[in-house]
């Protein structure tokens, strides 16, 4: 069994690809103000190929106590991204605890009382073009890099800045997981070169980021599965043997730029586990439901009064992940992102956090991602004392902080950490944010 994507286990192969009626609809920009259950905010599809109908959809949950629009309100701006590459960043306001409401089995709405609006003005992107409700009218503007997508992403910024300032004038972080390893470094990439540049085209007050059980360093990631497995039970000394045999491969296959070969190899290292364990899920090993259920939500963001209210043209199908993305980006899915990373810790804050119970992007995988940074103060922060993190008065991770690098173990958790830890995560989020420490 091989899984072809990072999230939720759904696979659609369906293009958000419009008809030249439809992209008629889509020359000028689409986005406006919402209002839904009591919460507001703005929502719509930002045109970044007025040829080609291409947009970029981003939906933005205002702070619950807060007016974005008001010059006064200096609450900071979360931009979160999802993984894949290809899934959809509602995936993460809706199932992940982090917009101010959820849709239940009914499809209504309910009250979210783990909200990270609370606090914050949140804003999901679907990024890349092509992901969820943001279109790509034709296959070239759908980007098959980290680079090339993280300058997209950065352009589509700088014009929704121009176009909101006050938005902009507050301290900004970026949040997100999975794939998230290589988009918010290359995103944060792109806003800390540009702020240095003489006259940058927008001056982001960039604070910081987080990126949950991120895939960000393929070379050194990959080869951890195998121990992982055989340290927590699920899996025996033969059939460490085995899965370290495609570990080793994933190695060779690396070294001689065979990245369909190793993308193929890394996928089958962790299938073989889950099917070794008797078919867990690969986003928590300790759950034998090999899918989330995404319950009715799917349903009410493709319905045409959802689409409306947030300014979504009605021929615009969600779907939580679309697996040509992650096909177009095969080679660069096994390329680290990982040298970007030092040279944003001179800048920013950077928080890496892991779901102690994750397979497939496992805490061993992510500790060996850190260890291997060209950092001059990774020696430092590899002897920095543990700390043990508590939230109203429980355990609930360890975490080292050394400079501006931050990684903290979430317990009972696996890769969606505010799916299955919403409490804590949003205590992590709040620690982070307000540079509070761990203890």
């Amino acid at each position: 069994m091989v899984l072809r994507l990072f999230h939720i286990g759904l696979l659609f192969l369906s293009l958000s690809l419009v008809s030249s009626t439809d992209t008629q609809e889509l020359l000028g920009d689409t986005d406006g103000t919402w209002s839904y259950f009591g919460y507001q905010g703005y929502a719509g599809e930002v045109t970044m190929n007025a040829i080609t109908g291409s947009s970029y959809f981003y939906w933005l949950f205002q702070a619950i106590k807060g007016n974005i629009t008001n010059p006064a309100d200096k609450l900071p701006l979360i931009i979160w991204i999802q993984g894949g590459p290809g899934c959809s960043g509602e995936t993460g306001m809706f199932f992940e605890n982090i917009a101010p409401f959820y849709i239940d089995n009914n499809t209504n709405p309910q009250k979210n009382p783990y909200t990270w609006t609370n606090n914050y003005h949140v804003m999901t992107i679907d990024h890349p073009l092509g992901t969820g409700y943001s279109i790509a009218g034709a296959p070239y503007d759908m980007k098959n890099t980290t680079t090339g997508s993280s300058i997209q992403l950065y352009n589509f910024l700088v014009k929704l800045a121009n176009k909101y300032p006050t938005w902009f004038s507050r301290d900004l972080y970026f949040f997100g997981e999975s794939f998230g390893g290589h988009w918010i470094p290359g995103i944060a990439y792109q806003i800390v070169s540009n702020n240095r540049s003489p006259n940058p085209p927008f001056k982001f007050n960039l604070k910081g980021v987080g990126i949950g059980d991120p895939w960000t360093d393929p070379p050194n990631q990959s080869q951890t599965y195998g121990s992982y497995a055989y340290a927590t039970g699920i899996i025996d000394q033969e059939e460490l043997g085995i899965v370290q045999t495609y570990e080793d491969q994933v190695t060779s296959d690396l070294n001689t730029g065979n990245w369909n070969a190793a993308l193929n190899d890394w996928e089958m290292s962790y299938s073989l586990i889950v099917d070794y364990a008797g078919g867990i899920n690969v986003y928590n090993s300790r759950d034998y439901n090999p899918n989330y259920n995404m319950g009715q939500m799917p349903a009410w963001l493709n319905l045409a009064s959802t689409k409306q209210m947030i300014h979504v043209p009605s021929s615009v199908v969600w779907t939580e992940c679309n697996n040509n993305i992650y096909n177009a980006m095969t080679q660069d899915i096994m390329t680290s992102a990982a040298p970007l990373i030092p040279y944003l810790l001179d800048s920013i804050r950077v928080l890496i956090y892991n779901g102690q119970d994750d397979l497939i992007v496992n805490t061993p995988s992510t500790e060996q991602m850190l260890a291997n940074l060209n950092w001059p103060y990774i020696s430092n922060f590899i002897n920095s004392n543990k700390i043990i993190w508590n939230v109203n008065g429980n355990v609930a991770g360890y975490a080292q902080t050394y400079n501006n690098l931050s990684f903290v173990v979430v317990l009972k958790s696996g890769h969606m950490v505010p799916h299955d830890q919403p409490v804590n995560a949003l205590n992590l989020v709040n620690r982070f944010i307000n540079n509070q420490g761990w203890q």
